[in-house]
């Protein structure tokens, strides 16, 4: 059970902070809830997950310990890049899985792919793919965020920790 002012990783969507655990009556039917919102989020938009459905909680997890995310970052070099799809549909829809899944080292694996894509298709004077961008940058911001709370940085500034301390 997460309370209220924790900070967890929930999903696609990254970091959120769980603001409220409250009752809510949908369709007659009366729940608990997890009140989420993400931390950076200026607009308010507020994410909510029933306490009692395990496929949706499964979903949340705490942080990562900040001796996890170095160890992480120290293994960079050692993930090898995610064996690219050929065919754009199933391969967005491996990356959305991977982004899903929370799995740091996949979601490594995955942006080195898209990474190494791009710099192929540049060589050849071509840009990469728009939804493999979409999905680098979404795949970023879920592990830059939790990586920024994790170390008291700026989102924008992971990337260059990342490069100075693997």
């Amino acid at each position: 059970m997460y309370s209220i002012g924790e900070n967890v990783v929930y999903g696609a969507s990254g970091v959120m902070s769980v603001v409220d655990i409250r009752e809510e009556t949908i369709a007659d039917v009366s729940r608990r809830y997890y009140v989420l919102k993400a931390p950076r989020d200026s607009k308010g938009s507020l994410t909510f997950v029933p306490v009692d459905n395990e496929k949706l909680t499964s979903a949340m997890r705490p942080l990562l310990s900040k001796g996890e995310v170095l160890a992480i970052i120290k293994d960079i070099d050692s993930i090898a890049e995610a064996e690219w799809i050929q065919d754009s549909r199933r391969r967005q829809d491996g990356f959305k899985r991977v982004i899903e899944s929370g799995d740091h080292r996949a979601i490594i694996a995955m942006i080195k792919s898209i990474y190494s894509s791009g710099i192929r298709r540049e060589e050849e004077g071509k840009k990469n793919y728009l939804v493999d961008e979409a999905a680098m940058q979404k795949a970023e911001h879920v592990l830059y965020s939790e990586f920024s709370l994790v170390l008291g940085i700026p989102e924008e500034e992971v990337a260059d920790f990342i490069r100075a301390n693997k």
